[in-house]
Formats: structure tokens, sequence, C-alpha cells
């Protein structure tokens, strides 16, 4: 039986992953789902025993999805097969070695196929608990074809003694088609009406959102959150994980802003990385990626690019090589600095590069530079003159007192105000302030 509008099918996919970063490996598969057809429902995270695998196998990340398709149950086994790949699993064999992603076609509408290559329902899903838990969230009630019980009674009945299923993380839903393509045109279109950009950082969703009410044009969850939220000393410790958790959280705040997320440090080392990694922030939420570098890295930004992700680049000051370089050095002092940045610029400008931050270089080297590009440049730290401006949000309401760039200025003091706020609350707890 097919689903209420005729030329679709309503299939459950299950979803695992035991190698790698699990959960980005996950967000990426729904995502990629969505590209199939209207993913309409995604089951919770959860950490599963390895079943049937060799006695080093990891724990499994598992999940499942409810997508409708017009594609054909064979059409849709293939598509699964080219996501798998995609990810890095290059084969299927040896049966439950380690995977970097597996999908699985649960069921297709009530249709009942037995090929070679395809069985519909899924044979061996009413012995797998690390399947049926995830289903049992999604269609608890449904009735599989050729099973007599629904999915829940089938999960009650699977044998005691197995560890159950730890629920680990949440995956979100695709975006509406479309939602990124609006914001990026009216972010386009600044530089030539002359407006002046105003650009702010996040990394949760209060701040987000104040931001996005606020007018800011575009928020950038950059991994400057390492130091202002994580606690790190620079931004080289943080990791792809962890932006992507910082993401989802910010794309909850925002509705009307660019959204554009940080790749971090060694997440773009070759263009396979660079693009898995910007597919799992693009699926975790952000509507375009940054990082840092020019020339060095055009291969990247260009894999990027060909894949449909909009992409902002940073030069300049690097704050992912602050360790290489021995702290945070002024850029284009020189002629042959200069001409270096120039030609980064127009590299990643050429490329296609919706704008790029010039961050920690003279006023001098940045205006020639936003003279030289098409695209906007937004400044940190390098003058006036860039066709816009961005700071780390903590800087510039005085969140995080112990440290600020010498070019921020703050315009507000959140640190002093926590500090009298919750001193007020305990001398109110203390009976010093009982009023």
């Amino acid at each position: 039986m097919m689903s209420a509008l005729s030329n679709e099918i309503v299939y459950g996919i299950a979803m695992g992953s035991n190698t790698g970063d699990r959960l980005a490996h996950l967000q990426v598969a729904v995502a990629a789902l969505g590209k199939l057809g209207a993913v309409t429902a995604v089951s919770p995270v959860y950490a599963t025993e390895p079943v049937d695998c060799g006695p080093e196998a990891a724990e499994f990340l598992n999940a499942a999805a409810e997508v409708r398709s017009a594609l054909t149950p064979a059409e849709m086994l293939d598509a699964l097969r080219k996501i798998e790949r995609a990810s890095g699993r290059a084969d299927r064999r040896p049966r439950n070695a380690p995977r970097a992603l597996d999908l699985d076609i649960l069921f297709a509408d009530d249709l009942v196929i037995a090929t070679p290559d395809l069985e519909i329902p899924h044979p061996r899903l009413g012995e797998r608990r690390f399947v049926l838990r995830p289903m049992a969230d999604l269609w608890a009630e449904k009735i599989l074809p050729e099973k007599r019980l629904a999915v829940s009674a089938l999960l009650a009945a699977l044998p005691t003694g197995e560890a159950d299923p730890r629920r680990f993380a949440r995956l979100d839903l695709p975006r509406a088609a479309g939602e990124t393509e609006a914001r990026l045109a009216e972010f386009a279109a600044l530089k030539p009406a002359g407006i002046k950009i105003v650009s702010l950082t996040a990394g949760d969703y209060p701040t987000a959102r104040l931001l996005d009410e606020s007018g800011v044009d575009l928020i950038l969850v950059g991994d400057s959150l390492g130091m202002v939220v994580l606690g790190y000393a620079d931004t080289v410790d943080v990791t792809l994980s962890e932006m992507l958790h910082h993401t989802r959280a910010v794309r909850r705040g925002v509705s009307r802003a660019p959204l554009v997320a940080d790749l971090p440090y060694h997440t773009y080392l070759t263009p396979e990385a660079a693009l898995f990694s910007a597919r799992a922030l693009v699926a975790a939420g952000a509507d375009a990626v940054k990082l840092e570098g020019g020339v060095a890295v055009l291969a990247q930004v260009e894999a990027i690019l060909a894949d449909g992700i909009a992409l902002v680049g940073h030069i300049g000051m690097l704050p992912q090589q602050v360790r290489e370089e021995g702290g945070y050095k002024k850029k284009g002092r020189t002629p042959e600095q200069a001409e270096r940045l120039l030609a980064d610029a127009v590299a990643l400008d050429r490329a296609g590069a919706l704008a790029v931050v010039l961050e920690g270089m003279t006023a001098t080297a940045a205006d020639a530079i936003t003279a030289a590009v098409r695209c906007p440049t937004i400044g940190i730290g390098s003058g006036p003159g860039c066709d816009g401006q961005i700071l780390v949000t903590a800087d510039l309401v005085g969140a995080f007192p112990w440290f600020r760039p010498p070019f921020a200025q703050a315009r507000g003091d959140v640190a002093g105000q926590i500090r009298e706020a919750a001193r007020a609350f305990a001398d109110h707890v203390r009976g010093e302030n009982p009023a």
C-alpha cells in the first residue's frame, strides 16, 4: 500500500555508526536523506553495544528516520549506499565490520520484497534491540507486514539480560528548502547597497536569539567559543563535535540572520575532510561555513563550494595558528605580507566566497583588499574601512573580563552584573539581606 500521495512511499530507515565522529555521521546522514524526499521524523540517538561484531568493536550510535520519497525501494537502496560511500565507507564487507555509517531500509509502507539484493521488511529487525528501540519512538504501534506484533510489543518480547540502549543525543530535521538561499541572498545584497555589515558571535540559544532579534546581519558560531564558553586557552582544542553541539543550539535561536559556523582546527586538512566537516556543520544548522587560510586551502574551499555549501574565508591573523606563530601577531606590515594577503583574498573571492573575514591586519592592507574584491570584507582589528565588522559577543558585552583584545570596546558589563546578582542572592540566602 502506498502513502497518501500515490507517488510517495513512507520509508523507515535505520542509521548506525561506530567509527569517527559518530554523531556527525548520523547528522550528515539525516541531511542527505532530506535530499531523497521529506524527512518527517527522527528518533533520539541511542548508544548501543555492538552485536555480532568482533571483540574490539566500538560502541554504536543508532537512530531511525521516517522518509517520504518518490524513489522506488531499489532506487532508495542505491541512494543509501551512495550516502554510505560518501561518509568514507568503501564496502559493506566483511559483514558487521566497523563502519562510519550504516543505512538500512526497515520497511517501505506495507510492501513485501524478497530479492537477492533487498528484503523488506528488514529480515532481522525483530531480533535487534538497537533497531527496535529507536523504531519504538517513531512507530510504536505499527504492525509490519508478516509480523504479528506491533513494534513496541516486538521490543518487549526480546530476551531480558541484554543491555538496554542508552539515550545519547538528538538529531535535528533538515530545514525547509530555500531557507538558506533566501538568507544568503539578503546578505549578499548588503555590500552593493552600501550597507555596513554587523556581525557578532554566538554559542548558545539565548545569545543567538537576542542577536537575531537585534537585527545583526550575520551570526557566527566561532571557534572562539573554545575560550569564552569552554575555557580553553585558545581555539586549537575545539573539536568538530563541540562545534556541532553549539551550532545546533544557535540554530534554534536564529530565524532571520545567516548563520555561519567555523570549521575547527585540523578538520579541513584535505578536501575530503573539509567536505565532511562542512556537511556536518550544515546538517547541524549552519547556512555557511568558515575556514582559515587563502591560497593554501583553495582546494578545500573549492570542494566545499562545489558541493553547494556557502563559505566565508578568514585571512590575516589566524587564531588556529597561534601556537605555531607563538602568539597573536599583526599582519600586513611589510609589502610582501600585504601582497600575500591580497592574493589570498582575491583567490577566495574568485572561488565564490560569500565574504572574507580580515583579522588582525593593518588598515592599509585591509583597505586594499576591500577595494579589490567583490565579496564583502568583515573586519576584526583591521581598521574601519572594511565592508563590515565582527566582534566576539563576550568582548562586546563585557562577559569575559579576564581578557579582551585591545580593539574590542566593551559596551556593557555583563560580568559585573552577574557578580553583583550572585552576591545579592548569596546575601539573601544567608539572611544578610532578606529584602
